[in-house]
């Protein structure tokens, strides 16, 4: 295997991966590599939290419990790997095992395939003797937040879908997943070259391997919830206005306005007109009049100096203007 991404393994962790989105935590217990040795076996177990497990390398077996198993016979016991925000966490053992093939559903594993344990999913791993498995695995969970604004009520209602898919009691093994793969590797890679913006990199990476691994257990039928929709008319009217104030000091041509907010010159003057009641020419001076004043309210900038920061020829251009357009002198303010 890449040595490269065998070391980002080992960096990867001392890092903090949790990721927090609007509306969720994300808890990252482990993210990692596993290599089997030959003919080893994780035995019949289950766990609180979700695991996701890609076959990177190998050949060997995993097999699920099917549901209807004794209740009874289930044995809680400390989680070898701890949880980050379960001290306690869980692992289910059973008391009794089962043998027979007909209690499994069992799979034959290669690289390529992809597998996820939801939470109280009862399986087993056994890798070949002559070709072992080595695995890249993740076990998250995910927890609600509350108090959340407007603007993240859409992508609470979003990750609480993703979470509902990855949470579904089935039973799902998937070949071919070379975009897991890349994924994996990208977040190994970040942590073992520490380049600027890794962590958020990471992070933004395995949210988007959930995303993934929701969208394999997905049934396939349309999804309902809302989606914020972009108000076009204020993200134009905001993309003019930074426009301005990014030019403020400067004689601003329209040419130059319409050019880069994306519109012609004729539409930008009836964009204007109708949302503002004005020409492009009156808006910007208005645009101009308010930053003015603001500084003469709130600085104690010269007028001479303020009517520089605002691109008015002079001291007199700036107040007679402020005058017009306000009823006011600037030493009224």
């Amino acid at each position: 295997m890449n040595e490269d991404i065998l070391l980002g393994n080992e960096k990867l962790k001392a890092i903090d991966i949790n990721t927090h989105r609007p509306g969720v935590n994300i808890w990252i217990d482990f993210m990692h590599i596993y290599q089997f040795k030959p003919s080893e076996e994780f035995s019949v177990h289950a766990h609180e939290n979700l695991e996701f497990h890609y076959i990177a390398s190998g050949e060997g077996e995993v097999g699920f419990l099917k549901k209807g198993f004794n209740k009874d016979n289930v044995v809680k016991l400390p989680a070898v790997v701890k949880s980050q925000n379960k001290p306690f966490l869980k692992e289910f053992r059973l008391s009794q095992l089962i043998t027979e093939n007909k209690e499994y559903i069992i799979y034959k594993i290669k690289a390529g395939d992809a597998f996820l344990n939801p939470p109280g999913q009862f399986c087993w791993q056994k890798s070949s003797q002559e070709n072992p498995l080595v695995e890249y695995a993740l076990r998250f969970s995910f927890e609600e937040v509350e108090g959340d604004t407007s603007t993240g009520k859409y992508f609470k209602k979003e990750n609480n879908i993703i979470k509902k898919l990855i949470c579904q009691d089935i039973i799902q093994v998937t070949n071919g997943n070379e975009q897991l793969k890349k994924v994996f590797e990208s977040v190994f890679l970040e942590a073992r070259y520490e380049m600027p913006g890794y962590i958020t990199k990471i992070k933004n990476e395995i949210y988007n391997l959930i995303i993934i691994i929701a969208r394999a257990a997905w049934n396939k039928r349309r999804l309902k919830y809302f989606i914020p929709v972009i108000d076009i008319t204020q993200k134009r009217l905001k993309l003019i206005e930074d426009y301005i104030q990014a030019n403020i000091t400067n004689n601003i041509k329209i040419e130059n306005l319409a050019k880069n907010v994306n519109m012609s010159e004729r539409n930008l003057s009836r964009f204007v007109k109708e949302i503002k009641g004005v020409s492009v020419h009156k808006y910007i001076i208005q645009i101009k009049v308010k930053i003015a004043v603001e500084l003469i309210s709130t600085t104690s900038k010269p007028l001479v100096e303020i009517a520089v920061l605002t691109g008015f020829s002079s001291p007199y251009h700036l107040s007679s203007t402020i005058k017009r357009i306000i009823g006011k002198n600037p030493s009224e303010l």
